[in-house]
This record gives C-alpha cells, structure tokens and sequence, in this order.
C-alpha cells in the first residue's frame, strides 16, 4: 500500500514548506481507523549485518513481506525511521570515500552515500533526524540529504525543535512534521524530535539552534489540530525511553511515541537474539505504556527498537472517530537470515540493492580489513560499557598514541597530558590477544571526524574539573548506557569514588612519574599548567566539557583514527606487548579510592609511566 505523502507547513523550525491540501477547519476531524505502524531507529549504517543478525537486504525483504500482509488486510501502513540513519563507522568510511568532495554534485550511486542508497531502498515515509545525523556537521547532513533525494528518496527529514533556518547546508531540507495520508483517506501526523543535549553529543554548529522538546512538539500538535489531523505520532529521538517517559505529562493531543537512541529491546518474548550470548536483554514489552498520563490524563504506547537493521518494529493500532487510540498490540519482527525467507535482491524502489550497495560496500571494507598494521599479544578491552566506566588497556592505547602523534608534530615545555573521550571510541568489542589489528581496527575504533587538538597552558584546576566531568556519569561496569564523557587517559593518574555525590567525585590528581598536581583537601598543590592533547570533540566542548572549550583549541589537521594507525605502525613497531598494556588496566584511573588527600599509589608499572613507554617506542621527549 503506497501512501500519499503531504509535508505540511512549518514554521517551528524555521521552515515554510508548500502545503498541499486544503487547512480543514477545526471540527473537520474523520472516522475511525486501522494503522499498521512500521519503524525502525539506529541503523547505524550496519547495512552488512550485526553480528549473525540484520543486514540491508534481508530488512528490506521482511519489511516489504510485513507491509504487503498488512495492506492485503485493508489497514493502512506507515514507515517511520526514529534516527541515527548512519554512523561513524567503517561502512561510513568507505561511503565517505565513495561520495568524495561533497563540494562536487552527485551523479549517481558511483558518488553517493551507501546510507542514502539504503534509505531510498527500504522506502522510509518519514525520517527523523537523530543526534549522528550531525556527527560530520551540518554540510554533511545537507549534502547527505541531497543524495537521498537523488537517489529517489522522497520522505522529509523532520525534527520540531531543531531550528536550521540560519544554517545555509539545511535550509529548505528539514521540517518540524509531515502529514501523511493513508488508503484509506485518515491522514497522520508525525512529529519530529531530536535530544536536547546534540550540542554535548554531537556537531550541528553554531547555527543550529536546540530548542525545548516539550514546547516544540505540543506547537506542532497544535498546528496539526489546526489542518484537521486528529492521528498524531511524535518520533523522537531523546536517547533514552526515560526521556520519553518523561516528556508524557508535558503533552497532549499525542497518541503514539516512537522513541529512538537508547538502545532498549522492547519484545514480548524472547527470541533468537535474545537468547544468543551478548544479545540484547528485553526492557519491557512491546508496546510498553507510559508510567504518567499526558495532560488529558491518558496513558501514551510508546515503542522503539534495538537497532543495527536487527528489528522492525511492528505496532497495529486501532483508531476510533474521535482519534483516540482504542487498541495498541505488535511485536518486532527479527530479521534473522538463518530463518527469514524472505531477502531482497535486485532492484528496489529503484535501487538495485546488491549491486549498488552491499557488493562495493563489502569490497570496500575487505580492502581494509586486508591492511594488517600490528598484532597484539594482548586482548584490547573496547567494549562499551567498559570504555564508558573504567579504565581499559583500549582506552590506555588510543590516549598514549594522542601524545605521541603530538610529540612528533609540536614543542611541549610542560607536562603533557592526553585524554580521550570513551563515546569516541566504537568498535564495542575485544580484540583478541595474538590477532593482527588492520586499518579497518583502527577505523572502526575511532570512526568520527575528530583531528588531533592540543590545549596550552591548562590550569590545575581546569583539569581537576574536567576529571569531575569525566566521572559523573559512571555505572555499574559494563552498563552499555554509561556516559561517553568518561575519559581514557594519558600521562597522569587520578582517583575517585563513584558512590559520592556527582562534583565531589575525584580524589587526588598526580602526574604519572609522582608528582601531585591536586588533591580534595588542598586543592591545586601544583605551581605550574600542563598542556592538553585530546580530539577535536572534546577540544571543543563535547560531552559537557565546558572548561576545555575555554581554551584556544590548536588543530594539528590529522584524524584521530590515523593517529592510532601511526603509533601501531611506527611508536610501537607493530607490537602491542602485555608489558606496555596489560589486559588488567587498574594504573591511571583509580576506582573507589579511599578518603584523603593521597596522591594515588601506584605499583612500579604505574609509575614507569608514559615517559618509559614512549622510550621504549624509540621517542624521545622535547624539552
């Protein structure tokens, strides 16, 4: 069942689209309805497949199966993407590479965005915009954007709280919702919303202007009412179903919410995924059902999905005259090859899928898993929830090689200190001991846009504050959901405790080799400033790091991901030993330290240091 799509005006995010039908008046309202509501959030652009799970053509061939059953069964059927359409990441690289100088016009698949292609293919009605959309900034996005309406796509991009009125790359490209009409004649709302926080998460420049969800989004609601849609749908991308949870008393006139970003499974049962080791756990039923009413007293479905092409979700909803949801029932479909009968091969809404996506993408990312660079005899810890908590030889690594690739371009007289953002670093696994590491590693671990950046003469008490910064947003070790602001570090050590209050955390600061830099009784105990090497990220604020982008950020113009390939390949030979990072990395970053102004002890591992590593990687430190 195709749908007739109609973009209604918009002005909340700076936006005046042609309105295609008539504004119906107020009381213009119409009857009941059955909706069969597909969507699907963080596809992250794992087109190849996740694990044993996923894959382009086998979405597309189950989603395409799923809408035919319920066309055939009269209901009419929407598709909404809730976010996160691509992502920094090695599929992104070689896409990148595909698409070139977004400066020069897309002509063809040959010069556009595999993650362009595959939208066009899978046949969204609606796209919202997540917070990854942004993570290249927002000419990137824009020229993204044009590809996919080269490519054919037709949905609008759609966020209500986004205003891009003064960014020239996004102007005339994003509105705040959609209309869509359906068989059967009902037409539906959907409302775009994206997570307030893009700016600490993400790089939409200074011209993109976050305005509050709540208020946005009831706006809409209301300009909807106003053009007679009584079916409203927000999809949201806040990161989080708490966030939704919480948005629900703020609202009205909101029937359904598709949340996206959090990285919860809602599914009734489990189901192969679930029950293969290190697969998602279930975070409640599907749909789940808000925990407070909206402003109407009523209680709001809410569904979304785990990501990576594994699900679709599936909601069918019953809608009686006066538009209120009578009946909310479904489950996620898995799209599982072992299983599914039903891959989409050959030409799809005018792409064809193998040809033009998954045969080059899969030639492009075995060229550079073919690239060997060095081989570590020790497993390399990156996996999320752990990268995000506590120290890990991954994270050690990624921040030695910050201050290496510095010391080889710049002049430092101070000390230096190198941290790392943990939600910088992504390939969410271990490296087994004794494998070779290839530039698709290197890629895939530090996939985004961020040069090397170098902060001078950063104060004692900066540092103490970003280290604060760091750990507010510790968990549990091994919480997937833990902050990407915990910071790996380099050329000092530091200790706190997770249990005390949030800005009261850290401890005592020193330098590797013992010298103490500051402490919770005294404060600052050090006379001098150390420089700072991190990414371009955090240099500029990410993540809530609000003292660094204070400061004067120097860009040394080489990507994060070439630094790390540079020190495997030339600071450390090719060999990452046991000796330099092993597995049980408990020296820089000291959990659950104990009371008082102690400069942290460290075994004689921890204060060999940076310096005698680097010594042994044939570096010799300026004066």
């Amino acid at each position: 069942m195709k749908l007739n799509l109609h973009v209604a005006a918009g002005r909340a995010a700076g936006v005046a689209m042609a309105v295609s039908m008539a504004v119906a008046s107020q009381g213009a309202f119409a009857a009941a309805s059955s909706l069969t509501l597909f969507h699907a959030n963080d596809g992250e652009s794992k087109l190849l497949g996740s694990g044993n799970f996923g894959g382009l053509d086998y979405f597309v061939g189950e989603l395409d199966a799923a809408r035919a059953a319920a066309a055939t069964a009269g209901r009419d059927v929407l598709t909404v993407s809730s976010g996160d359409n691509s992502l920094a990441s090695l599929a992104w690289s070689a896409s990148e590479a595909r698409r070139g100088d977004i400066s020069t016009p897309i002509t063809g698949p040959e010069n556009n965005y595999y993650d362009a292609l595959a939208l066009t293919a899978i046949g969204f009605d609606v796209i919202t915009i997540g917070n990854h959309e942004f993570d290249f900034g927002p000419a990137v996005l824009g020229d993204f954007i044009d590809g996919y309406t080269a490519a054919g796509g037709t949905a609008p991009w759609i966020t209500a709280n986004l205003d891009v009125s003064a960014e020239p790359a996004l102007t005339g490209k994003v509105a705040p919702y959609a209309v869509v009409t359906g068989t059967s004649g009902e037409r539906y709302g959907i409302i775009g919303a994206t997570t307030e926080t893009l700016n600490n998460v993400s790089q939409p420049g200074p011209n993109v202007v976050i305005n509050d969800v709540a208020t946005a989004v009831q706006n809409a609601v209301t300009a909807l009412q106003n053009d007679g849609v009584d079916k409203i749908i927000l999809s949201s991308h806040l990161q989080g179903l708490g966030s939704e949870q919480a948005l629900v008393p703020s609202l009205s006139g909101v029937d359904i919410i598709i949340a996206g970003g959090g990285g919860e499974l809602l599914l009734n049962s489990d189901d192969a995924l679930t029950l293969e080791a290190f697969g998602p756990s279930i975070n409640g039923p599907y749909p789940t059902v808000s925990t407070a009413t909206d402003a109407d007293g009523k209680n709001i479905p809410i569904v979304t999905t785990y990501g990576e092409y594994r699900y679709i979700g599936a909601l069918e909803v019953e809608f009686d005259a006066n538009g209120d949801v009578t009946s909310a029932a479904g489950n996620p479909i898995l799209v599982d090859p072992a299983t599914s009968t039903n891959q989409a091969t050959g030409v799809v809404n005018g792409i064809d899928i193998e040809a033009e996506i998954l045969v080059p993408l899969a030639n492009d990312v075995s060229a550079l898993e073919a690239t060997v660079i060095a081989t570590t005899e020790v497993p390399l810890d990156g996996r999320r929830g752990y990268i995000r908590n506590v120290e890990t030889n991954l994270g050690n690594l990624i921040a030695d090689a910050f201050v290496w690739q510095a010391d080889q371009i710049a002049t430092f007289t101070r000390p230096v200190v190198g941290f790392t953002n943990g939600g910088g670093i992504r390939n969410d696994g271990i490296f087994a001991a004794n494998t070779d590491l290839t530039v698709a590693d290197a890629v895939s671990t530090l996939p985004f846009a961020n040069d090397l950046a170098v902060l001078r003469d950063f104060s004692i008490a900066d540092l103490a504050a970003t280290l604060e910064k760091a750990v507010d947003g510790v968990t549990t070790p091994g919480d997937r959901g833990a902050s990407g602001g915990f910071l790996q570090v380099s050329g000092i050590v530091f200790s706190y405790r997770p249990e005390a209050p949030a800005g009261s955390r850290v401890v005592a600061i020193s330098l590797t080799d013992g010298t103490a830099l500051w402490n919770e009784d005294d404060g600052v105990v050090y006379g001098g400033t150390v420089d700072v090497v991190t990414n371009s990220f955090t240099a500029a604020g990410g993540d809530g790091f609000t003292e660094l982008a204070t400061y004067p950020a120097i860009n040394l113009s080489v990507g994060y991901a070439d630094v790390l390939i540079a020190y495997l390949e030339d600071g450390l030979s090719g060999q990452v030993t046991a000796a330099a990072y092993p597995a049980q990395a408990t020296t820089r970053i000291i959990r659950n330290a104990i009371g008082g102004a102690q400069v942290p002890a460290l075994p004689l591992a921890g204060l060999i240091g940076l310096g005698a590593l680097l010594a042994a990687a044939g570096v010799r430190r300026r004066a």
